[in-house]
């Protein structure tokens, strides 16, 4: 279940569903007032938009990933577009245009947007430490979590909180991002939400930064036909740079939506009846995963929407990517980093780091999956029957929201043996 804040921070108090220790007080200062209520995705006009603008933001990240050496770059789209909304809300008059791009939508249409669309994962809501049990939870769990994190030197603009609290249901914690007291107040937080998966956070000291902008996402989800396990067995794969290694390959026959269009096969795993792994198989000769066309791929998801279930024997390599990219560059492309975020708090400041952590793990039983992004603000001056799919040469694994079609998680598979 998803908390509501209306607090009053007296002294250092870090303020988190969890709880953080007391520092040396300082000034009273009241903070995010007002009552978090999750808006309806049919009172949301901008999701589409959104929606769109997650797609093509997703696949920025995981061609900033890289993926020769990691055999792969697994990414959340969602936690990325949730982190940069908040960050938004900072922005003010002329300052909000790459936001405003970026996004695809502004102002209030887009914090509605951003809204429904978390308010719409949080029917999977659950304790993010089911992604490390022994076994996997019988129905999905999809935690989501957001916060702020000020600088002990900042003051932040009362209105600024207050629309993360209504419009995302943030936390907000106090600490001294210009030391190491960083970690102490980020990486539990980092931990609880990710379920363990990612086990500290990826911002670094910096005595200019007053604020930080955590998003998390986990995901442990069961198949809803499970592979055997006495199936999977060393099988060929062919990487992106023509080399053939042998990986752990499940198998299995399967009655799941499949779709051939233009050169690419979609074949689509349920966890429930709305949320499902899609597994995309590019072209013969197309090159990296991470270079399509985002509005193919979110084209080939809505294709999968209309299919019935076909009979379709599937082999699909066991996963365990984790990365860490490097978000700069891709905000500094779409100009992010340049504008001036004076509606945060009592001083100017730019974003300084942006990072998101990732994690996908698929075996047998599932899925387990988390990501942790985080943005630090420095002061600044077709159906086939019988279909024998295998993924054994690069390919895309998407975690899609059935409901909203918004992308969770976008791997790029290129290696599954590294």
């Amino acid at each position: 279940m998803r908390t509501s804040w209306a607090v009053v921070v007296v002294g250092v108090l870090a303020l988190t569903a969890c709880g953080s220790p007391q520092a040396e007080p300082r000034a009273e200062l009241v903070v995010g007032e007002g009552e978090y209520v999750p808006v309806a995705l049919a009172d949301a006009s901008a999701v589409g938009d959104v929606v769109a603008a997650s797609w093509e933001l997703g696949f920025r990240a995981l061609r900033a990933g890289g993926d020769d050496e990691a055999g792969g770059v697994v990414v959340s789209p969602s936690s990325l577009v949730s982190a940069l909304a908040m960050v938004a809300e900072g922005a003010v008059d002329g300052e909000s245009a790459p936001f405003d791009a970026a996004l695809g939508a502004s102002g209030d249409d887009r914090t509605d947007a951003v809204s429904a669309l978390l308010a719409a994962l949080a029917r999977h809501e659950g304790d993010p430490a089911t992604v490390q049990a022994d076994e996997l939870p019988a129905t999905p769990v999809l935690h989501t979590a957001q916060r702020v994190v000020l600088d002990d030197d900042s003051v932040p603009r009362q209105e600024y909180l207050d629309r993360l609290v209504r419009g995302y249901d943030a936390g907000v914690a106090v600490a001294d991002l210009g030391s190491d007291a960083l970690h102490d107040a980020l990486d539990p937080w980092v931990k609880e939400h990710s379920g363990g998966l990612v086990p500290r956070s990826a911002l670094e000291p910096d005595p200019d930064m007053r604020a930080a902008l955590q998003d998390a996402v986990v995901l442990a989800a069961r198949w809803q036909q499970p592979f055997l396990e006495m199936e999977t067995a060393d099988l060929p794969f062919v990487t992106a740079s023509g080399e053939q290694v042998d990986v752990p390959t499940m198998g299995a026959d399967l009655a799941v939506a499949v779709v051939r269009r233009d050169g690419w096969t979609a074949v689509r795993l349920p966890y429930a009846e709305d949320l499902a792994a899609d597994l995309l198989l590019p072209p013969a000769g197309a090159g990296s995963p991470a270079e399509a066309d985002p509005a193919v791929v979110a084209a080939l998801g809505v294709a999968l929407d209309g299919q019935a279930p076909s009979s379709v024997h599937v082999e699909v390599p066991t996963l365990d990517l984790r990365t860490t990219t490097d978000l700069m560059p891709v905000l500094s492309d779409l100009g992010i980093t340049a504008a001036d975020l004076t509606g945060l708090v009592d001083r100017g400041v730019r974003v300084g780091q942006a990072v998101q952590q990732a994690v996908l793990q698929v075996d047998e039983e599932g899925t387990r999956a988390a990501a942790v992004t985080e943005v630090a603000m420095l002061e600044s001056a077709g159906m086939l029957p019988g279909l024998d799919v295998r993924f054994d040469r690069p390919f895309l694994f998407v975690v899609r929201d059935g409901t909203t079609g918004w992308p969770v998680f976008l791997a790029s598979v290129t290696d599954p043996s590294v």
